[in-house]
């Protein structure tokens, strides 16, 4: 009877080693693959830069009225210097998610009017989705799919699914969607508000930045709240390390560029792992 459990005992001391050598072997073959892909990277490639498109159609969202021009401000106002035509959809109501005075939603439309005057838009629209507590839907699918069949933008720019802001990520995600499944042609980039992103893209805003600057400045209601002014244009500055081959002081807005057609996962479900992964961890 010992002699068995001995034996049993021996058996099962193997099969833990070969386990364990097993796994030490994987994860070996598995380090020196990853090892092979880093060594085969660039050196530093960065962002491409993306020249504004003359003439286009242009349809921004913005989850709340300012996210459209500490996002995207700079490229807007270059785009209409190149007679583009640039709508500008607001999708919440900007209430604040409850944490704002009642009269804050009349308030934000009239800054977000008087910030998009500064960059030469007067094409805009409220769709009063719930602040703080936005869903996609049927009817907001319907609503979206319309305007783009409507408007047929050239290029398409929306919140970031990485964003810590819940409402830019359901909005990023639904937009997206749609645009993905739309069967109109077209570029879509994603912008930066809360978290920069891994851009692909990058616009120099050099010659725009004080326009920009007084766009963002029209926000007085959300300015009270948050310095949102140093931050947006210091991320400029820094985005501005990406342009090739500029001396002084260089502004550039970061984007990533989205696929239109993906057969699985894609740019869109990538961003939504990453920040579901991220939400785990800030949870700890």
């Amino acid at each position: 009877m010992h002699k068995r459990v001995r034996q049993e005992l021996k058996h099962g001391l193997i099969s833990l080693r070969l386990l364990i050598g097993m796994k030490k072997f994987i994860a070996g073959q598995l380090d020196k693959q990853r090892q092979a892909k880093i060594a085969q990277l660039e050196l530093c490639p960065l962002p491409a830069l993306l020249t504004p498109v003359e003439g286009g159609k242009i349809l921004v969202f913005a989850p709340h009225p300012d996210d459209e021009v500490l996002g995207c401000g700079g490229t807007l106002a270059l785009l209409r210097q190149k007679k583009c035509t640039v709508k500008v959809i607001f999708v919440t109501d900007g209430a604040g998610a409850g944490t704002l005075d009642a009269d804050a939603p009349a308030i934000r439309r009239k800054e977000a009017m008087e910030s998009l005057a500064v960059l030469g838009i007067d094409d805009l629209a409220f769709l009063d989705e719930p602040d703080g507590s936005f869903r996609n839907s049927s009817t907001f699918k319907n609503k979206i799919h319309t305007l783009l069949q409507q408007f047929n933008p050239d290029w398409l720019f929306l919140p970031s699914m990485l964003d810590y802001h819940r409402d830019h990520v359901a909005i990023g995600q639904a937009i997206l969607s749609c645009w993905q499944h739309w069967e109109g042609p077209g570029r879509a980039f994603v912008y930066e508000i809360w978290s920069p992103l891994p851009a692909t893209r990058v616009v120099d805003i050099s010659s725009v930045i004080d326009l920009k600057k007084q766009a963002i400045s029209c926000y007085v209601l959300p300015l009270s709240h948050c310095d949102y002014l140093t931050a947006s244009i210091g991320l400029a500055s820094y985005r501005g390390l990406y342009l090739p081959g500029k001396e002084g002081s260089n502004y550039a807005e970061a984007f990533v560029e989205a696929e239109k057609k993906v057969a699985f996962g894609g740019i869109l479900q990538k961003m939504l792992d990453l920040r579901f992964y991220l939400e785990r961890l800030l949870k700890r």
